[in-house]
C-alpha cells in the first residue's frame, strides 16, 4: 500500500508539472506513428505515449523523419507487458515517470547520449535487475529508481554530480553500489532501506551526505568515509544493525543527530592518527585510531589512476589477459613507497615494499617471494609477466597480495581497488 500510494502521488505531481510544460510550448505539433504518440518541436521528437504491448521494445531513433531526443513524462507508464527496452542514442532525456510501474521490465539499455534521468523515471520497476548509468548522464532526479526491489547492482557514471532524494529508496535487493568519482553530494534518503546492501564505494569528491542517506541498510558491516566529506546529516546510518565500524579518512566532519544510532553492538568510529577534530567519544560514539593506508584505484584500458584520490599516470593502461590483470607496476609500487628494479639480461623484475621482495621473470609462471618459489597462478600456467609494446607488464593481484595489500574488483566498471596499510 505504501508503495502504490507513493507511485500515485509521484505521478500526480509529474502530471501537474507536465501540464505546465506543455502549456508553455504551444508550437509543439502532436502526431502518431505506429505505436507511438509524439510531439514535434524545433525539429526534435518527444515521445508522449507508447500504445503497444510488446515484451521487447526497441525505440526508433526517428519518427516522422525527425530525431527522437526525449522520452516524455509517463510515456511508458505502467506498461506491464514490457520486459526489455533499448533507447536509441539520439535520446538525451528520459522524462519523469517515463517507465514507472513497468513491473515486468528486466533490462534497459541507456545510451551515452542521455544526459538526464528525471524524477521517478524507473520507479517501481520491480523486476529490473541491473542498470549502468553512462558517463554522459549528469542528473538523476528524485525517486528515479525507488522501489526497484529486484535491482542488485548499479554503476553510476563519472558525469553524475549529485544523487538526489530517494533515488534508490527501498531497493531491497541492492547489494553493491559504485558511486561515480564526480558525485559531490548524496541527498536525503538516497539509499534508505536498501536492506541487502553490503558494500558501498563512496567517491572521493563527495562532500556531504543528507539526512537518512543510508538509514536501515541492515546488511552493511563497514563503511569508508573519504576525506572529502565535511558534513553528515541526521540519521544517515541509523538502524544499520550490522554496521560495526565507520572508517574516516580525514579530519572530523560536521555531524548531525543520531547518525550511527542503533548500529551493531560494539560499533566504533575509526580515524587516522594525527587527523584533526576527533575526540573519544565523538558525538557519543567510541573512537579508535588506525595507521594511514593507501588506496590505489585503476581501470582496465585507462592510463590514469588515483592514489588516495590524487590522479597519476601509468606508462601503459592495465589489460586483461588469460583472465588476469596485467599492469606496468612501477608507478603503482612507487605510489606505495616501494621500489622496482629491472635486470635486462635475465629479464627479471624485482619489487620491494616494506619487508617483502618479489622477483618475477618474463615468460615464467613461477616467482619468488622473499626467496621462496611461488606459482603466480595455481590454476593457469599461462599467467606470466610479459613485455607488451615495450612495457613490462606484471600480474597485478599476485604482486599486490604478496606485498600485503588487498585487491578489489568491480566487474561492472572494470575497476581495481588496491588497499595497502603498512
Amino acid at each position: 500500500m505504501r508503495r502504490l500510494l507513493s507511485v500515485f502521488v509521484a505521478v500526480c505531481l509529474i502530471l501537474s508539472l507536465s501540464a505546465g510544460v506543455v502549456a508553455s510550448v504551444p508550437s509543439a505539433r502532436a502526431d502518431t506513428s505506429g505505436d507511438y504518440q509524439y510531439t514535434l518541436a524545433g525539429g526534435n521528437v518527444t515521445i508522449t505515449k507508447y500504445t503497444g504491448g510488446n515484451g521487447v521494445v526497441v525505440i526508433p531513433s526517428t519518427l516522422g523523419g525527425c530525431p527522437v531526443t526525449n522520452i516524455g513524462d509517463v510515456a511508458f507508464f505502467s506498461k506491464v507487458a514490457l520486459t526489455s527496452v533499448t533507447i536509441p542514442n539520439s535520446v538525451t532525456s528520459i522524462g519523469a515517470a517515463a517507465f514507472s510501474a513497468c513491473r515486468a521490465l528486466t533490462s534497459v539499455t541507456i545510451p551515452n547520449s542521455v544526459t538526464s534521468i528525471e524524477a521517478g523515471a524507473f520507479q517501481s520497476c520491480t523486476k529490473l535487475i541491473t542498470v549502468t548509468i553512462p558517463n554522459s548522464v549528469t542528473t538523476i532526479r528524485n525517486y528515479a529508481f525507488s522501489y526497484c526491489t529486484a535491482l542488485t547492482s548499479i554503476a553510476i557514471g563519472s558525469g553524475v554530480t549529485s544523487i538526489d532524494t530517494q533515488v534508490f529508496y527501498d531497493c531491497t535487493a541492492l547489494t553493491s553500489i559504485a558511486i561515480g568519482s564526480n558525485v559531490t553530494s548524496i541527498d536525503t534518503q538516497a539509499f534508505y532501506d536498501c536492506t541487502a546492501l553490503t558494500s558501498i564505494a563512496i567517491g572521493s569528491s563527495v562532500t556531504g551526505m543528507g539526512d537518512s542517506a543510508f538509514q536501515g541498510c541492515a546488511a552493511l558491516t563497514s563503511v569508508i568515509i573519504p576525506n572529502s566529506v565535511t558534513s553528515i546529516g541526521s540519521y544517515a546510518f541509523q538502524g544499520c544493525t550490522g554496521l560495526i565500524a565507520a572508517h574516516f579518512s580525514g579530519n572530523a566532519p560536521r555531524m548531525s543527530a543520531s547518525v550511527f544510532d542503533s548500529c551493531a553492538p560494539g560499533f566504533t568510529v575509526w580515524y587516522i592518527s594525527g587527523a584533526n577534530g576527533w575526540t573519544n567519544p565523538w558525538y557519543g560514539y567510541p573512537t579508535a585510531t588506525k595507521t594511514p593506508k593507501t588506496v590505489v584505484v585503476l581501470q582496465i584500458g585507462k592510463s590514469t589512476f588515483t592514489v588516495n584520490g590524487a590522479s597519476k599516470t601509468l606508462d601503459s593502461p592495465p589489460i586483461i589477459k588469460n583472465g588476469r590483470t596485467l599492469v606496468p607496476i612501477r608507478a603503482i609500487i612507487e605510489a606505495l613507497a616501494g621500489t622496482v628494479g629491472w635486470d635486462g639480461i635475465t629479464k627479471k623484475a624485482t619489487v620491494t615494499l616494506g619487508k617483502k621482495t618479489i622477483a618475477l621473470w618474463i615468460g615464467k609462471s613461477t616467482a619468488t617471494v622473499n626467496g621462496v618459489s611461488t606459482l603466480i597462478d595455481s590454476t593457469d600456467a599461462k599467467v606470466v609477466p610479459e613485455i607488451i609494446n615495450g612495457r613490462t607488464m606484471l600480474p597485478l593481484r599476485f604482486v599486490a597480495e604478496n606485498l600485503g595489500a588487498t585487491v578489489g574488483w568491480d566487474q561492472n566498471t572494470q575497476t581495481i581497488t588496491i588497499t595497502y596499510t603498512p
